[in-house]
């Protein structure tokens, strides 16, 4: 991605100075991703824009696809028959199961990747979290608190794949008239395909749009009040 950026700066003609403000935005592991690069490089940005912040490790990545797999059969259009489905569990089932056994990891560890959190992670000003309301698979709560202060957040209804939407018809494709009987018939008479909740994806950017206008959180999540961290009778947000 950076190597992007100064492509697009290098040359005049690109039409991307170097004084355009640039933001960074990621979603679930690429999150990790960016904190790791952005930790190692100290590269800034004029905002950070985290989606669904995922720091798991390699078993619980297994369980987190398999928690894809559930919510695309859920949210799709495209219909996924009983016997796919049980291939799927039976695939997810071994994965976990191998790498239990195998004890295989990602490097840097959660608790590694916390630990470049709190020792060198710099732009918790700038950075802002977007939570989904349903999403089992968010990890935000663990960068609020490695962070030295505390970065924004956003709470959105949703889950872990909101940021995920398309729809697609056959009226959207470029295909020569003698060839849309072909295209049906090769999807099982389908005229289209869609993933996702539009209503949703749309609060997602609109958030996103508001925070590079440096607007502050529409709404917080229940585990911080004031963009502080939630305690009640001794209780740390984590064990709420």
């Amino acid at each position: 991605m950076r190597k992007a950026v100064l492509f697009c700066e290098d040359d005049p003609k690109r039409q991307y100075p170097s004084t355009l403000p640039t933001y960074c935005v990621g979603h679930s592991l690429g999150c990790k991703l960016h904190t790791i690069y952005m930790g190692a490089t100290g590269q800034d940005y004029e905002g950070i824009g985290f989606l669904a912040y995922n720091n798991f490790g390699f078993v619980q990545t297994i369980r987190m696809a398999r928690e894809f797999a559930v919510e695309i059969r859920k949210s799709s259009t495209m219909g996924m028959g009983s016997g796919a489905s049980e291939m799927l569990d039976t695939i997810f089932n071994v994965a976990e199961m191998a790498i239990g056994t195998l004890g295989v990891g990602f490097t840097p560890t959660p608790e590694d990747t916390d630990r470049i959190i709190s020792t060198k992670y710099d732009k918790a000003d700038k950075t802002r979290l977007f939570v989904f309301d349903d999403d089992s698979l968010d990890s935000s709560r663990g960068f609020f608190q490695a962070c030295s202060e505390n970065p924004k957040v956003s709470a959105l209804p949703g889950s872990h794949l909101t940021p995920v939407y398309f729809k697609l018809g056959l009226d959207d494709l470029d295909l020569p008239e003698e060839a849309r009987g072909i295209a049906a018939d090769a999807i099982g008479g389908m005229e289209s395909a869609s993933f996702g909740n539009e209503q949703e994806v749309d609060a997602l950017v609109d958030e996103v749009a508001a925070f590079i206008l440096g607007k502050g959180p529409s709404r917080e999540p229940s585990w911080t009040v004031g963009g502080e961290p939630r305690i009640s009778a001794g209780i740390l947000p984590e064990q709420q």
